[in-house]
């Protein structure tokens, strides 16, 4: 395997905006190879595929995989060098909000938690920065924040103590609409007990049931947002929200930005001074 570093997409630089989807790629480096250490004045994700990368950053080492993301904040010192063939997407944002972005979506500096790499939504983002107009530089940086909004609430997955623990992640996953979804329901249907089950699923997951099924109706509402016409509303019934208002409320704790705030003005009043 040789290292790659075909899939680049880079806007450049403009110092007339306040925040933009600077660059994006996906990437393979293979030991010895690595990129040259250098600081930098834009944020930057790493979202690995496979293999393992060790970051540097405040005089500590992290080894960062699949399930973590890795986080430089503007002004940072990059330093990284892949442990074994390592597989990644990337994306960088700039201007003077940049820093601000990432707080926006509680993105700590280091490793945060995450699930498998968004690829789908990481190619996207290459083909709107590919293209310079307002329309798709506007875009870019409403993917980079439904990219950046998958890490912001995705608790670490640790070791799995059993085969109901994923099925009840499934059943979130494939009935999140329904309103009445609750620990209660879950661990009836597994034939559990409602404080062992609630137990288990933390102690495997590292979150509680009701922040997955949380998480889990933001991550759809941002993707709805993003792509439908849909109201905030109808949103709020097909994410299993029981108002529109009780939606709002959720969704602005999260992202301290409400739906409509997101939809209407997010790229135009976030991008431009």
């Amino acid at each position: 395997m040789e290292t790659s570093r075909v899939l680049c997409y880079f806007w450049g630089p403009d110092l007339k905006w306040d925040l933009y989807a600077r660059s994006c790629g996906e990437f393979i480096l293979v030991p010895p190879d690595k990129e040259v250490a250098r600081k930098v004045d834009f944020g930057e994700v790493f979202w690995p595929v496979s293999g393992q990368c060790k970051f540097r950053m405040n005089g500590q080492e992290h080894v960062v995989h699949s399930g973590q993301v890795w986080y430089y904040p503007p002004g940072s010192y990059h330093d990284y060098t892949p442990l074994s063939p390592f597989h990644y997407c990337w994306f960088t944002v700039a201007g003077e909000s940049a820093g601000d972005f990432f707080k926006l979506l509680n993105i700590q500096p280091g490793v945060n938690c995450a699930g498998s790499c968004p690829v789908n939504l990481f190619t996207q983002l290459g083909a709107e920065i590919n293209v310079h107009s307002a329309k798709h530089r506007h875009n870019a940086i409403s993917t980079a924040f439904r990219i950046a909004s998958q890490i912001t609430f995705l608790p670490q997955t640790r070791e799995v103590t059993g085969k109901s623990m994923e099925n009840s992640k499934k059943m979130i996953e494939q009935s999140f609409d329904n309103p009445d979804l609750s620990v209660a329901q879950l661990a009836e249907s597994l034939n559990l007990h409602r404080g062992s089950f609630s137990r288990a699923f933390r102690k495997t997951f590292g979150t509680t049931v009701s922040d997955y099924i949380t998480f889990v109706r933001l991550r759809n509402a941002v993707e709805m947002l993003s792509n439908t016409n849909l109201s905030i509303r109808d949103i709020s019934e097909a994410c299993g929200f029981d108002t529109a208002n009780y939606f709002s409320k959720v969704f602005s704790t999260h992202f301290k930005i409400t739906p409509v705030q997101y939809r209407r003005q997010f790229a135009t009043k976030m991008v431009k001074k």
